[in-house]
This record gives C-alpha cells, sequence and structure tokens, in this order.
C-alpha cells in the first residue's frame, strides 16, 4: 500500500494505476476505522483494479463523515487496516492541502444542507459537500463508496452528483451493525456499559416504524410517534430529532406514499448517535 499526503503526489500514483487499465473505486473515511467503514473498502476491492481510501478530518465541518467525536486518531492502526484490507493507495492530507489559506469556494445543495443534521449543526454539511467534492475531484474514481449509514449524506451527494453532471457511480453499501442492533460507529466507543446497551433502543424505534409501515400504516406523524414513544422509554435517550422525510427532498412528510426515510439523533451520555432506515426504498 502506498501512503501520500500531498493533492500532486496522489494524482500521479493514481494516474499511473489508471494508465495501466485499473478502474479506481474511493472510501472516504475520517478514520479511526471500524468494521462498518471497512465494509466499504471490501465491496471496493470486489469491485475495482485500484482501490483509494482516505483519512480527513474536515475542520470545517467537524464529524462530517462520521460521529467520531473528538477520539483520538490512531494512523499506525488505521494503515495496518487498510493494508490488510489490500487498499492500494491511502490519502493522508493535512488541512493545508484540501484548504490552502486563500481557499473561499464552498459547496452548498440548497434546502438539503439545511434540513435534519443541517439544522443540529449549522454548517456542517456544507462542509461536507465541500471537502467531499474536493476529494472526489483529486481522486478522479469511477466508483464512490458511502455507507447507508449516513442516509442524509447520501441523498445530498447523489443530488450533488446529479447537478454538476458528475461522471462517476455512488455505491450504497448496507449498514453494518452488532448483533443487538446499534448501528457501528467511532462514536459507540464514547459509550459507557449501560449506555452502550440504552442506544439499542435507537434500533428498537427504527424497527417499530417499519414493522408499523410495512403492516399498512402510512401516517407520517403515527410512525414518528411509534419512535418517539420507544425512545422517550429509554431514561438515558435525548432526543435531538425523529422524522419521517421524503427520501429525495428531505421533507417531513405527512403521509408516506413514496420513497421515504427514518432517522434518529439521539444523544445518550457524551455520544450523538444517528441512524436510519429506508421506508419503501430500494437504497441502491
Amino acid at each position: 500500500m502506498i501512503v501520500v499526503h500531498k493533492a500532486d503526489e496522489l494524482r500521479e500514483t493514481i494516474l499511473q494505476r489508471r494508465v495501466s487499465g485499473d478502474s479506481v473505486g474511493f472510501v472516504p473515511t475520517m478514520g479511526m476505522l471500524h468494521d462498518g467503514q471497512l465494509s466499504l473498502v471490501r465491496r471496493a476491492r470486489e469491485e475495482n483494479g485500484c482501490v483509494v481510501v482516505s483519512s480527513f478530518i474536515n475542520p470545517h465541518a467537524f464529524s462530517t463523515l462520521d460521529e467520531g467525536g473528538g477520539g483520538v486518531r490512531d494512523h499506525v492502526r488505521d494503515l495496518a487496516l487498510l493494508d490488510h484490507a489490500s487498499v492500494d493507495i491511502c490519502f493522508l492530507p493535512d488541512v493545508s492541502t484540501l484548504y490552502p489559506p486563500d481557499d473561499t469556494t464552498r459547496v452548498t445543495v440548497e434546502g438539503l444542507t439545511r434540513r435534519l443534521e443541517g439544522a443540529s449543526r449549522p454548517g456542517h454539511l456544507d462542509g461536507l459537500t465541500t471537502v467531499m467534492l474536493k476529494l472526489i475531484n483529486l481522486v478522479g474514481p469511477a466508483r464512490l463508496y458511502l455507507g447507508q449509514r449516513h442516509a442524509q449524506q447520501l441523498v445530498i451527494v447523489r443530488r450533488m452528483m446529479r447537478d454538476l453532471f458528475m461522471n462517476l457511480e455512488l455505491v450504497i453499501c448496507p449498514t453494518v451493525r452488532d448483533d443487538d442492533g446499534l448501528a457501528l460507529s467511532s462514536a459507540n466507543a464514547l459509550l459507557g456499559i449501560e449506555e452502550r446497551h440504552a442506544a439499542t433502543c435507537l434500533f428498537t424505534a427504527l424497527t417499530a416504524a417499519k414493522e408499523a409501515y410495512e403492516a399498512g400504516e402510512r401516517s407520517a406523524e403515527v410512525l414518528r410517534w411509534r419512535m418517539t414513544d420507544v425512545l422517550s422509554g429509554e431514561p438515558k435517550a435525548r432526543i435531538d430529532y425523529v422524522s419521517v422525510a421524503d427520501a429525495t427532498s428531505l421533507v417531513e412528510l405527512q403521509r408516506v406514499s413514496g420513497p421515504a426515510l427514518a432517522l434518529l439523533a439521539v444523544w445518550i451520555g457524551r455520544a450523538r448517535l444517528t441512524d436510519n432506515m429506508p421506508l419503501a426504498w430500494d437504497v441502491a
């Protein structure tokens, strides 16, 4: 595995692989790798001749690609995991590489970056779209791999790709969960033993909404109530938002009549956890 730090070095290294005929698959991360992120790497490895993984904490949108909080990044551990997963190129840029001193351009997907996570953390999703476009332009992949666990980010990136005529394929990979349903996230490391048990309420709430939908319930208000009722029963849970939104516009629905998403953001102790579940939507 080749580790590069500078933009020109990355482009030259990828060009050599592209000239040799390899397609390029790209997985953006913030480090602190867990099996959810590594599942994206494995999928990219199956489908491409060259796999590129980036590890970058975006200073303009903290916790953009994961809810990792302020955890310590262990590049030695992450690089060992990526090497074991047969990654070809790892991009470890510093802030000045992606945001030079005279950098002034920001990317906004109007409407989509202001809802849900954007409302709770203003500017967060504009940072996502900006750094994502920078990374895609540098890597020039044939395929971009993102996880379903970040559903709002998927909707935003898909719209950005469409609106800007970006010539690459977005590959959406399933959320990886522990046996009790908790979605894998670096934020889980912030949970104590009792908090870790309490955090399963997110999956329980989403499952309640999904089961109600599959039983014929179409009132979005009722589906939101089902989730809220489950979360309210967990003393350690503090709700940020509970949403049933259109899967394209992210507008809150009154009635589910097409592709939709059930989405949650919940505080458990120091950890802010997000999760989602598609309703009548084939995410692939």
